[in-house]
Formats: structure tokens, sequence, C-alpha cells
């Protein structure tokens, strides 16, 4: 279930992803877009909307770069969902020292946010 709606290059971070699985041999059948998440939060949320109905037998593994997966599971669990973490890819090595320190800081700020957050959409049944 990929997901991520239109930014501004014009076609949805979700069908970019939906065409890199085709392409990795998953058939199309299988493959569910949610492309009005805009953000961490409410992807999280939509994915836990369109799951609301499906059984749930084995783990939702979150797919996202290393420094945000903490979160992602980290939400998808609070919304009830028995997420796991896929392996990351490798951080480009030529990324700068700085801009790793800039993503790394930006989760650890984020994470506390959206996990208090996720609780109180939970306790009063908005997830």
């Amino acid at each position: 279930m990929p997901t991520g709606a239109v930014g501004r290059y014009g076609t949805s971070e979700a069908s970019v992803m939906a065409r890199l699985l085709r392409a990795s041999g998953v058939p199309g059948d299988r493959i569910v877009l949610e492309e009005t998440g805009t953000d961490t939060m409410s992807s999280v949320r939509a994915v836990r909307r369109l799951m609301r109905d499906q059984p749930v037998g084995t783990p939702v593994f979150a797919a996202t770069s290393g420094y945000h997966l903490l979160r992602c599971v980290l939400l998808l669990r609070l919304a009830g969902l028995p997420a796991r973490a896929a392996p990351p890819p490798p951080f480009p090595a030529a990324r700068q020292w700085h801009m790793r320190w800039y993503w790394w800081l930006r989760e650890a700020a984020a994470l506390p946010y959206d996990a208090l957050l996720m609780l109180v959409l939970r306790l009063t049944g908005r997830v």
C-alpha cells in the first residue's frame, strides 16, 4: 500500500512507488494506492482507514528511509496495526554530514509530537 499525495512535481508519491513495485514483479492487482497522505500522520491515518475492514494476519511493513522508520512504525502501531520495519536503504554517502543531522533532529522533534497526537486520536476514536 504505497502512500503519498501529489507533490510539487505532478505525480503522486504513491503512484511512483506503485510503478517501482510493478517493475519489481508485484502484480498490479496486489497494490492498493493511498494518494491522500500529505505527511506521515495523514498517511498512517489513511492506511488505518483502508485496512479497518481488512483482516490483518501478517505484519504491515513500513518501508522508508532509515531516519524516518522509527516514527512510521511507532505511529502505525499506535494506530492499531501490527507494524514492522522493512530494511531501510543505505544512506547516500554523498550526503553531507549536516544534512544527516538535520533529518535526525527533525525526526527527534516530530516523533514525540506525532506519538502524542496519535494517542489522543486513538483515545477519542478518530484514527
